[in-house]
């Protein structure tokens, strides 16, 4: 009986470690929208994984065996809600707005299972050189941004509301990868890299959903 409790125990540990992520600031965003077919990492499931690691498990002496599921694919995301402004009024209201828009090329990762993540200061990377052997196959850029500060008057019509939020544009990676130490192995899990391309506003007005 005993066994059997510490099998199901290492079992349940397992399981949890293949699908707890540690997570970059993207999957905060509001909304990501992929291609049919492509999957984040916290969306692996725990089939997704046993197929996706017998790419990875012929042994080695020393180092990552790596498995690319996703490469480079184009998303794009809605970041966040700035700010709405409703006029329920009966006069327009005249707003001023400084914005300060980028174009800004930076990787942020995720990983699960056991697949460490260090970071030091703003930078975060992988752990035991993973990221040397992700940088071959996918897109990940030292970040490098570009700031405009943009002044706006906007017009916001009686019984409408403004809503400002951020969009933006992105390449995907993502896979699974193994740790060998004398031919065991000793780190198992999933990585991603996110790499933000762009961001913009978008100002939206619309009538009030239930005008006065």
């Amino acid at each position: 009986m005993k066994r059997l409790l510490t099998f199901c125990l290492i079992a349940l540990v397992v399981l949890l470690s293949q699908r707890s992520v540690d997570a970059g600031e993207y999957l905060t965003y509001q909304e990501i929208n992929t291609r049919a077919g492509v999957m984040l990492l916290r969306e692996y499931s725990r089939s997704d994984y046993n197929t996706f690691y017998e790419r990875v498990s012929r042994r080695r002496f020393w180092g990552w065996r790596t498995f690319t599921v996703f490469k480079n694919e184009p998303v794009t995301f809605q970041k966040d809600t700035l700010f709405v402004i409703s006029n329920d009024g009966q006069t327009p209201i005249t707003q001023s707005f400084t914005f300060r828009t980028s174009e800004q090329e930076h990787a942020q990762i995720s990983s699960s299972g056991n697949i460490g993540i260090s970071a030091s200061g703003n930078v975060r990377g992988f752990q035991l050189g993973l990221d040397s052997q992700i940088e071959r196959i996918v897109t990940r850029s030292h970040q490098r941004t570009i700031e405009e500060e943009v002044e706006i008057n906007i017009s916001i019509d009686p019984q409408t509301t403004l809503q400002v939020e951020i969009y933006g544009e992105g390449l995907l990676s993502n896979g699974v990868a193994k740790y060998y130490r004398f031919w065991m192995n000793r780190r198992t899990g999933g990585w991603e890299v996110f790499v933000v391309t762009t961001e913009y506003l978008s100002i939206v007005k619309a009538p009030l959903a239930n005008p006065r």
